[in-house]
């Protein structure tokens, strides 16, 4: 065998090799993308669930204040309602009081 020979042999597993080499390497490269794009659809489904969650609580927030000032005026109703009628006791309460001095004096 000559030297040419045993170079070309050497040469042409070489390039085997190397070609086997890039294979492995644009594999790995591959797979990382691949991996890379799965996370991130789960992030994006993750933010999608957080966003979701989010509006519904502004609904829930919305909805509760909207309940907390209905909630308010008709408190509000009431003290006027209750601030009324302890001045109609009052009102009611000094006429007592006068029906009972006038009975006295008669």
């Amino acid at each position: 065998m000559t030297a040419h020979a045993i170079a070309s042999t050497f040469d042409s597993g070489l390039q085997r090799l190397v070609g086997l080499a890039f294979d492995m390497h644009q594999d790995r490269a591959i797979a990382r993308q691949e991996a890379a794009y799965e996370q991130r659809e789960r992030s994006m489904s993750a933010v999608s669930r957080v966003a979701a969650r989010v509006r519904d609580d502004a609904a829930t927030i919305a909805a509760l204040q909207a309940e907390v000032a209905r909630l308010r005026a008709e408190s509000d109703q009431w003290r006027v309602r209750a601030l009324g009628a302890e001045g109609r006791l009052e009102d009611v309460a000094g006429a007592l009081r006068t029906l009972r001095g006038s009975r006295r004096a008669a």
